[in-house]
């Protein structure tokens, strides 16, 4: 019988002791994150569980939302995004391509009519909206028809105004869950008051400065009440179709930096330039060349 050596036998013998440990080790790790995982799923499951996929947890006055609307517009650049000067050449098409472009890309979702309604008479989102959730009936959102903005020259067809050396803007609201516009009391803004009525959101823009209300010649408002209120409030819904109006320059004075500010009026829109609500500023300049 062949004996093994004496200090080859203890070290065999630690070897399988010394694997032993680690493989109890490893299997005490499996089992730790195992149970550890299954706890944090478990966990997770139950909080997603808690809300509500078409209303957020906190919104409204006090949150990092907010309860007070800004104002977007449109042409805006993604490649270009902190700036908000629209500059192009008079008839020079490659110079405003791709503000033609970025308008034509913000309104193709317009085209989708799909769960969508056209609403007439009294007929609103108010209608099938509840503490800011669709009804049970999941009715389909109020169709937005863009067939006036055609019909003033602001089209893909004329380029959208620019063409012309008439650029028209898009301005919309931010959306807002628990808002709702309300209509303005006491004295209308003597700004809007020949355009005001009442269901809508008014707009108005003007030059910031003394040159510039003197440079920027007629503004057009399509349509001229601003946006009809039949569209609010805002909820979770498919295929939403977010209210727009807007503003057709037609006479810019050309080689002179404009800058623009737009507000909107309601009832519950407040203006406060250092926060951006209620208005947007943006510059146009129609110049000769471009360096």
């Amino acid at each position: 019988i062949d004996l093994v050596p004496m200090p080859q036998f203890f070290e065999v013998f630690s070897n399988k002791i010394f694997t032993l440990r680690i493989a109890k080790l490893i299997g005490f790790y499996v089992v730790f994150y195992t149970c550890l995982s299954a706890i944090f799923f478990l966990f997770l499951s139950l909080y997603l569980g808690t809300l509500d996929y078409e209303i957020p947890r906190f919104y409204g006055k006090g949150t990092v939302i907010g309860n007070k609307p800004g104002i977007g517009y449109q042409p805006w650049l993604i490649d270009d995004p902190d700036s908000t000067l629209i500059k192009f050449i008079p008839n020079k098409r490659s110079s405003y391509a791709h503000y033609v472009s970025a308008i034509k890309e913000y309104l193709a979702k317009y085209e989708n009519t799909t769960n969508t309604r056209n609403c007439t008479g009294n007929e609103s989102n108010l209608e099938i909206v509840r503490d800011w959730k669709l009804t049970e009936e999941r009715k389909p959102a109020c169709r937005f028809d863009l067939k006036i903005f055609k019909d003033f020259g602001c089209n893909e067809t004329n380029d959208f105004g620019f063409a012309e050396n008439k650029p028209c803007v898009v301005l919309s609201l931010n959306r807002l869950i628990g808002w709702m516009p309300t209509e303005l009391e006491g004295e209308i803004p003597k700004e809007i008051s020949d355009r005001y009525q009442k269901g809508f959101i008014t707009f108005n823009c003007y030059g910031v400065h003394d040159w510039d209300k003197k440079n920027i010649g007629e503004i057009e408002y399509i349509p001229s009440a601003g946006i009809d209120i039949r569209f609010y409030p805002y909820a979770v819904m498919p295929n939403y179709h977010q209210p727009i109006t807007m503003v057709k320059f037609n006479n810019l004075i050309k080689n002179v930096l404009i800058k623009v500010e737009c507000r909107a009026y309601a009832g519950n829109i407040v203006h406060d330039i250092i926060n951006r609500l209620g208005l947007v500023r943006f510059e146009i300049f129609l110049h000769d060349s471009i360096e």
